[in-house]
């Protein structure tokens, strides 16, 4: 009998276990719906400098990144007023003192259509300027803001455009 119990209390315990797991992969599936978002990013931004595997890169003045919430836009306007390139960011928001934040780019329409991105950035105190470092071969985040020779990171900083 004391057999029975036991093996009576073990199917309970397990069943509780298993039904807390459930409420906690319940609620783990809640916040991944759940969007971040840095509001510091909103708005539109210019390029002011950027650098691809270890060089300059050339980006038209006329470039323009825009944010709200966590869809992106970017265009130039000397190839005319339509956005080229549209997408969604993934911001983690768990980021350490210190850390740089991170961030995936996924592109919904343009050459990045289909493709996720990794980079990190960092926004200055007073919010007018704003630094992102891709890995646009998508293989592996960057871990500063320099773009190394020999890899497709690109770092571009940008400036807050006035509204």
């Amino acid at each position: 009998m004391l057999t029975r119990f036991s093996a009576s209390g073990l199917a309970i315990l397990l069943m509780a276990f298993t039904f807390g797991c459930a409420t906690q992969q319940e609620t783990d599936r809640h916040r991944a719906r759940e969007r971040v978002v840095d509001t510091t990013l909103i708005g539109i931004w210019t390029v002011k400098n950027a650098d691809l595997g270890g060089r300059p890169f050339s980006l038209p003045p006329s470039f323009e990144l825009k944010i709200n919430g966590t869809d992106y836009g970017t265009r130039d306007f000397n190839s005319g007023s339509r956005y080229t390139e549209v997408g969604t960011l993934f911001f983690f928001g768990d980021e350490l003192a210190g850390e740089p934040r991170r961030i995936d780019v996924l592109g919904k329409e343009g050459p990045n259509k289909g493709k996720r991105i990794p980079a990190i950035y960092r926004v200055s105190d007073s919010g007018r300027e704003f630094e992102i470092c891709y890995d646009l071969d998508a293989k592996e985040r960057p871990t500063d803001f320099v773009s190394r020779e020999g890899t497709m990171w690109l770092r571009v900083s940008y400036l807050r455009k006035p509204t």
